[in-house]
């Protein structure tokens, strides 16, 4: 029993290696491991009508200064289109079914389009 002490602790001590790799290069399906959002992020797309709208109602809302808002051009910007992947993923929406405008909030939550985007901040109490 003493001669396959050794030969059961490498075999071990692998396994937990290789079980520990995997799930450090997993992270999740995006390959982005963002953790919380510290900030409202905004993900839009140039050239996108709803975006626009968006874009519009935050140059002239009041609360623009006193709220943290990080935007992310997804359309041109591929590792911001897998962040905004990420995001939804953790939102569980479908990744291949995403659209701009999107909104994460540093609660967790995902909004989808235009209306809903600026209700959000509109409802803030700042």
């Amino acid at each position: 029993m003493k001669k396959f002490l050794p030969l059961v602790i490498i075999i071990l001590t692998l396994g937990v290696i290789v079980f520990g790799l995997y799930f450090l290069a997993k992270k999740n399906e995006t390959g982005q491991n963002l953790g919380p959002a510290t900030a409202y992020e905004y993900y839009w797309g140039a050239g996108c009508p709803h975006c626009a709208v968006v874009a519009d109602f935050l140059d002239t809302w009041d609360g623009r200064d006193k709220v943290k808002i990080d935007k992310y051009e997804v359309w041109n910007n591929q590792t911001n289109f897998k962040r905004m992947q990420a995001r939804a993923q953790e939102c569980k929406l479908d990744k291949n079914n995403l659209g701009v405008p999107m909104l994460y909030t540093p609660d967790g939550s995902c909004f989808s389009g235009d209306t809903p985007i600026i209700d959000i901040f509109k409802g803030l109490k700042i």
